[in-house]
């Protein structure tokens, strides 16, 4: 075959193979160049790898919800709104462990001491009556003895965060600090009293002891020795509050345990000098909420205020 002949015939190859090609690509495109409705029906077909197929609630086993560990969950939270009460009469304190066991209201914890949690609107009133404590304003009554606030010597005292309150009257929250305290001056309880340990809940206050205007600082090392003493303390650096670890700490009793100072029932003692109070003309003033006392005979309550000024001039 000569060259002419075999050069004709790859070309018609060529040819043909071109046209096959050109016909191929024709059936995958429109005429614009754009995919054919068969090509685009089949992309719409195929599920993107990032997407799911939409369900019912039936079909994904929410639609009958079972709420009852919701509910446990919801009653759970209810029953952690806790707060922490202490009542101490005559020198007892009263252990209210088990007392509120048959109480949907309110009940205490059994593991954490002091403890109680609420669940609905409940008065002091109603929670001491529930431990067979009777209380109202001015008395109180329990284990068959009725101490009467009116009564010489004879405190029923009532506190909620430091506040006084009228137990027919104060609702029971969550977080609150409540002390009952009845307390008889000259009775049988020794001061300082049954040591409180720290866990357990105790009693707190401020203080501004100043001497010819300047304050006091509490906060000094000197002050704040560890150990120094078990029932009056500061502690942590602080200057407030004060830390008492019994419902039977006398104001006297408490400051005289600190460096430096001490108080008799007329006198203060400060820096080795001695200052009368208790009189118009006196050099010294010893207030508790804003009222004159006598500091031997004032057990510190919780959220008691403590106001000691001593004018070395006078």
């Amino acid at each position: 075959m000569n060259e002419s002949a075999t050069l004709r015939r790859f070309s018609i190859v060529l040819l043909v193979g071109l046209l096959v090609v050109t016909a191929g690509c024709s059936s995958l495109a429109g005429s614009d160049g754009q995919p054919t409705d068969a090509t685009t029906a089949a992309q719409t077909e195929t599920p993107s790898p990032t997407e799911h197929p939409s369900s019912t609630a039936a079909d994904s086993g929410h639609g009958n919800h079972d709420h009852s560990h919701d509910n446990e969950s919801a009653s759970n939270a209810t029953a952690e709104n806790a707060g922490r009460i202490a009542v101490v009469v005559a020198g007892e304190r009263v252990d209210l462990s088990g007392e509120f066991a048959d109480r949907e209201a309110i009940r205490m914890d059994d593991d954490r001491r002091d403890t109680y949690h609420v669940d609905g609107d409940v008065t002091l009133q109603a929670a001491l009556s529930a431990a067979d404590i009777e209380a109202n304003a001015s008395a109180l009554s329990y284990d068959g003895e009725t101490y009467r606030d009116a009564t010489s010597g004879t405190e029923v005292v009532y506190r909620v965060n430091g506040e006084p309150v009228a137990p027919g009257e104060a609702q029971l929250d969550p977080g609150d600090e409540v002390w009952v305290v009845v307390v008889e001056n000259g009775g049988t309880v020794d001061t300082p009293g049954d040591y409180i340990p720290p866990e357990r809940l105790h009693v707190h206050g401020d203080i501004e002891f100043t001497v010819d205007g300047e304050r006091v600082d509490f906060s000094r090392e000197k002050y704040q020795q560890a150990g120094h003493n078990d029932h009056f303390h500061f502690e942590g650096g602080h200057a407030n509050p004060w830390h008492a670890h019994s419902a039977h700490v006398t104001l006297a009793y408490g400051l005289s345990t600190l460096e430096g100072i001490d108080v008799t029932a007329d006198t203060v003692t400060y820096d080795n000098e001695t200052y009368r109070y208790g009189t118009d003309d006196a050099a010294a003033e010893i207030l508790v909420n804003g009222e004159p006392v006598d500091a031997t005979d004032h057990y510190l309550k919780d959220g008691d205020s403590v106001t000691v000024v001593v004018d070395t001039d006078d």
